[in-house]
């Protein structure tokens, strides 16, 4: 039996405080468990509903042109724009550079949007269906080139062209010209884009591959025109594409020049500046001043779809002399006024009287003669 005394009565006492503040203590890590556990609560919430609100959002022009679609999209929709991505992505060319330029062609069908690009909204559902149409159609074109050319669109300059440039300048062949042959072998490619310089970007990354593409290989067809004999000259152009032909020209000689060919084909002459002296027009004949220069560069272009055979004929003329004849320096005078050379005073005699012509022109022919 345990007696009861003051020792046992501070020992219990003591016993009970240590519990006590051992319940104290917890109820602080309790409370702050509790706290951090509403506070996070209502943050994924916050977070949540603010997300869902920007999913069912229309999606901007920046979306349209990179962004993965959003659910707003129909589903089939949805499915043509990642499977463009991927086409893309297979063949290795810039996403960025292209979409730039379905945007481009897309604002310049559609120029009354005042460079507005469409939303996912339901009014602007034929504005999509015709930007993934353009797309289509880009990409068409953009896999002619070669897988090389390819990964470069988005990243070419002008420097890129300039070895190929020069070493047709070295031949004779005027850089103006050089540039018309290159802007002729990309019509086709950028359909309407520019027809007679170089496009503006993102299309000048087009022109860029075509003249890397059409001058790797070019060769110039070189011609001498001789004197009062014809030269004859014969080769196909491919659909789509531009032959280059410089003829030497004799000087003090003009250029008389017939090409011969599809209807589809056109030809540009230029001079030995590189000025313009025949517009770009059907094949014909044209003749060339001796102004023209030598050499005179031809530029026939084929816009068919099949290959077609030209045939030129080029003839170098004596240029007519059109100078006045020597003056005599001891003129013989006049016997009748003794003047010196014609008289300067008019003929004071009546005309001659006409006969009038009778009968029609008929009349003017002999008759046959009689068997």
């Amino acid at each position: 039996m345990v007696k009861k005394g003051p020792g046992n009565e501070s020992l219990r006492r003591r016993a009970q405080e240590r519990e006590e503040a051992a319940e104290g203590s917890l109820w602080p890590v309790v409370g702050a468990l509790l706290t951090s556990a509403v506070l996070g609560t209502a943050i994924g919430w916050f977070v949540l509903s603010r997300g869902a609100s920007e999913m069912s959002a229309p999606s901007t022009d920046s979306d349209l042109v990179g962004n993965i679609p959003v659910a707003s999209l129909p589903a089939a929709e949805v499915d043509q724009r990642q499977q463009l991505l991927s086409r893309l992505r297979a063949l290795q060319v810039n996403q960025s550079w292209f979409l730039q330029l379905v945007d481009a062609s897309l604002l310049a069908r559609f120029p009354e949007r005042g460079g507005r690009l469409p939303s996912d909204a339901l009014e602007d559902a034929p504005l999509r269906q015709a930007w993934n149409d353009l797309a289509e159609e880009w990409l068409v074109r953009v896999e002619q080139f070669s897988p090389q050319l390819r990964s470069r669109l988005g990243e070419l300059n002008n420097n890129d062209w300039q070895k190929q440039r020069q070493e047709l300048i070295a031949q004779g062949v005027n850089g103006h010209v050089v540039e018309q042959l290159v802007t002729a072998g990309a019509k086709n490619l950028l359909q309407g884009a520019s027809n007679t310089q170089k496009p503006a970007e993102p299309y000048l990354q087009l022109w860029y591959a075509a003249a890397l593409r059409s001058l790797a290989d070019l060769q110039i067809e070189m011609i001498k025109a001789r004197a009062s004999i014809p030269t004859v000259f014969s080769t196909r152009v491919s659909p789509g594409e531009a032959r280059l032909i410089s003829i030497q020209v004799p000087p003090g000689h003009r250029l008389v020049l017939g090409i011969n060919g599809t209807p589809l084909m056109q030809m540009t002459v230029y001079g030995f500046r590189g000025d313009l002296v025949a517009e770009r027009g059907p094949l014909r004949v044209v003749t060339l001043e001796q102004e023209a220069g030598s050499p005179v560069q031809v530029l026939v272009t084929n816009e068919g779809v099949s290959t077609g055979l030209i045939t030129l004929s080029c003839r170098a003329d004596q240029q007519a002399s059109m100078s006045l004849p020597e003056l005599d320096s001891n003129p013989l005078p006049d016997s009748a006024t003794g003047a010196l050379g014609q008289s300067e005073q008019p003929s004071t005699a009546p005309p001659l009287p006409s006969s009038p012509v009778r009968g029609n022109l008929d009349q003017l022919n002999p008759a046959p003669l009689a068997d």
